[in-house]
């Protein structure tokens, strides 16, 4: 018999890597070498968790916060009657539309959700920020109302044959976000709009009880997710509260490692919380790379050929690409906003809505809070509803908290225009002398960001007949 000789049948005693010297005896890892490589693998994977994990954790920290500092449970909704304060920490959130949010939970049945008609946007997510319904003018309803039943993962009973939009659930956990536009600046008819909602049990739904408002407005609250142990508290909480699907089973091997396991409470030792205490550190880190620089490594990021603005949703909305899951993509989105649908972020004209931003002014530089800028309008900004800009603290990436406590202009304002129709918008400590309508307060000492949204794009957003330029330091 002859026997197979390997063209290299040892294992050195030391092999040198990014963590430091590695020593093995007859091939074997030493106990100290264990060490290394089990702390490093485990290290690796928080990591990789972490990032994957963002969406769900920041909506778990809206469910949380809701639940905390408003008194607000599953069904209740949160209505921002007056605007959304630039005092309130939310992802870019802006202070230009009447928001309402509620948190649905599936696990003991299903749930109705009543839209009334009129012009109303909605959309259903599922925790993983995942759309599973646009409702309102982008949804099946169309603007004209309706009742759709969500259907627990496992539901197997009745579905009325008519009278409902029936939707199955993805897991047990959902957020519904819905927006009254404001029509012929008519804010309280768009707030009436929203009140008109209804969420409530299935089971009751001979007669529900009223639901709860809670109004956000002027509330001082912070949504975005947690650093530390408690970022990987909140995962653990939504992994035991929901179905684990088969495309996260990959991950949940990754987390068992790590302290934690479906079914099982989290409670790590000393070793784990070390390990994951400082993966939420540099996975934050990467994060937040990932959105400021995410135009580096993802496609079809610029928005204006020639010019530094970015469309803000890179991701489907459910997250899926062709041959792979939108990893990058559902980061670079989900650690500066909240929230996707079909409706948002669509590269067509038509109802729902399309976002552009830009970190950067025309000479390529970050944009200071000391420093005044000037950016200029093109006429008829291509949005059939209206148009919105709003600035955003680059650490928060939440509205810019200025002494005017306004972060945002919109064509509901009364802005001064030029000759051709055009406008100078101008970002600043100070406002320029007969400009003040057209500007917005920055703080000295802060960075932020633009946003520029369109609300019902129309055609010369996506044709190249209309194009934002660069932001120019004045």
């Amino acid at each position: 018999m002859t026997v197979a000789q390997h063209s290299d049948s040892t294992i050195p005693d030391s092999v040198e890597t990014r963590l430091g010297t590695l020593q093995y005896e007859l091939g074997c890892p030493t106990p100290e070498t264990t060490r290394k490589l089990y702390d490093e693998m485990d290290f690796q994977r928080a990591v990789q968790v972490y990032l994957w994990g963002y969406p769900t954790v920041s909506f778990e920290s809206i469910r949380l916060t809701a639940k905390r500092d408003l008194d607000m449970d599953y069904n209740d909704l949160g209505i921002a009657d007056n605007f959304v304060d630039p005092k309130s920490v939310w992802l870019t959130a802006n202070d230009t539309t009447i928001y309402a949010f509620v948190n649905i939970d599936v696990a003991q049945g299903p749930v109705v959700i009543e839209i009334p008609p009129g012009a109303i946007v909605g959309l259903l997510d599922d925790m993983w920020q995942r759309s599973v319904v646009d409702v309102g003018l982008p949804g099946p309803d169309g603007g004209n109302g309706g009742k759709f039943l969500l259907l627990p993962p496992d539901y197997d009973g009745e579905v009325p044959p008519s009278g409902y939009y029936p939707v199955r659930a993805t897991m047990n956990n959902h957020n519904l976000l819905v927006r009254g536009i404001i029509v012929d600046n008519d804010k309280a008819d768009a707030v009436q709009r929203i009140r008109n909602v209804k969420v409530y049990p299935w089971s009751e739904r001979e007669n529900p009880k009223p639901n709860k408002f809670v109004s956000i407005s002027g509330k001082p609250i912070d949504t975005t997710p947690p650093g530390g142990i408690e970022y990987w508290a909140r995962l653990a909480t939504v992994i035991n509260n929901n179905p684990v699907q088969e495309h996260d089973r990959f991950f949940m091997a990754m987390l068992k490692p790590l302290g934690i396991e479906k079914g099982k409470p989290f409670q790590p030792n000393s070793r784990q919380t070390a390990i994951l205490e400082e993966a939420a550190v540099l996975g934050d880190a990467m994060a937040r790379n990932m959105m400021y620089e995410g135009s580096q490594r993802i496609s079809g990021a610029t928005a204006f050929p020639g010019t530094h603005w970015d469309w803000v949703i890179l991701v489907k909305p459910n997250h899926e690409a062709e041959n792979y899951t939108q990893l990058d993509e559902a980061l670079q989105y989900t650690y500066g906003a909240i929230y996707l649908s079909p409706g948002i972020g669509r590269m067509r004209p038509g109802p729902g809505a399309n976002y552009v931003q830009t970190f950067r002014d025309k000479d390529g530089n970050h944009f200071d809070g000391d420093k005044s800028y000037r950016l200029h309008v093109p006429a008829n900004p291509p949005a059939a509803a209206f148009w919105s800009l709003t600035l955003y603290d680059t650490a928060t990436r939440s509205m810019v908290q200025n002494p005017t406590n306004d972060a945002a202009h919109s064509s509901y304002d009364e802005l001064k225009t030029n000759d051709d129709g055009s406008l100078d918008m101008v970002f600043g400590p100070t406002a320029p002398p007969g400009q003040e309508s057209n500007w917005i307060e920055t703080v000295p000492g802060r960075g932020y960001y633009p946003m520029f949204r369109f609300y019902s794009p129309t055609a010369p957003l996506f044709d190249g007949t209309w194009a934002l330029p660069d932001v120019e330091r004045m």
